[in-house]
């Protein structure tokens, strides 16, 4: 039975590493710019901002007004903007990428860490499919509970570092497609970003 958990643990770590988001977004945009070394560090970022969105919602957030998650997807919204025109203005002065100033390794966690923990996903995420899971294993055994997070991390991180790592390689297919790689990556922060913030206004 804990085998059961824990496999379900790393099937769910692997899908939200794989799965395109913001997050998966930025992954490409600093691989490009700044290559793995300095896009690694965000990778990581989860493990920054779930510690406070699983304490939330597994024991707060349900008490908290419907505005509270519109008033985040609109915050959040706004800095997938900053995001997406931070990607743009590497685009536009694409020479200067190799040798002009990209975000070291704490930047890029940094930035990561906001744009992760200012989207609804993981509120989402932990409030509708990994909650309940550890809930279930934790009322087994807090181990059990400890063991589905490990399970659970392992998994999405080194997920994230492999994305890190093939977007890296983009970097060797020449300029052209680096460049139209970067591109994509502003209109898919651009697209999140507005799509996060009809949702906050509640318009769609």
């Amino acid at each position: 039975m804990l085998f059961t958990y824990l496999l379900k643990a790393v099937t769910i770590g692997f899908s939200a590493g794989i799965t395109p988001g913001p997050l998966q977004a930025l992954f490409l945009s600093y691989a490009i710019k700044g290559g793995w070394r300095k896009a690694l560090p965000a990778a990581f970022a989860p493990l920054m901002t779930d510690a406070p969105v699983i304490f939330l919602v597994l024991i707060v957030l349900n008490r908290l007004p419907d505005g509270f998650i519109r008033a985040l997807q609109i915050g959040g919204a706004v800095f997938l903007l900053y995001l997406a025109w931070d990607a743009f203005r590497s685009f536009r002065h694409y020479q200067n990428v190799d040798g002009g100033e990209v975000p070291n390794g704490w930047q890029t966690l940094l930035k990561a860490t906001l744009a992760n923990i200012l989207g609804p996903g993981p509120w989402l995420f932990w409030s509708m499919i990994n909650g309940p899971n550890l809930l279930k294993a934790w009322a087994i055994s807090p181990w059990w509970g400890v063991a589905y997070l490990a399970c659970f991390y392992s998994a999405f991180v080194l997920t994230n570092m492999v994305l890190i790592m093939l977007f890296a390689t983009t970097r060797q297919m020449g300029d052209r497609v680096r460049k139209m790689l970067l591109l994509i990556s502003v209109f898919v922060l651009a697209g999140f970003a507005i799509y996060q913030g009809l949702q906050g206004l509640m318009i769609l």
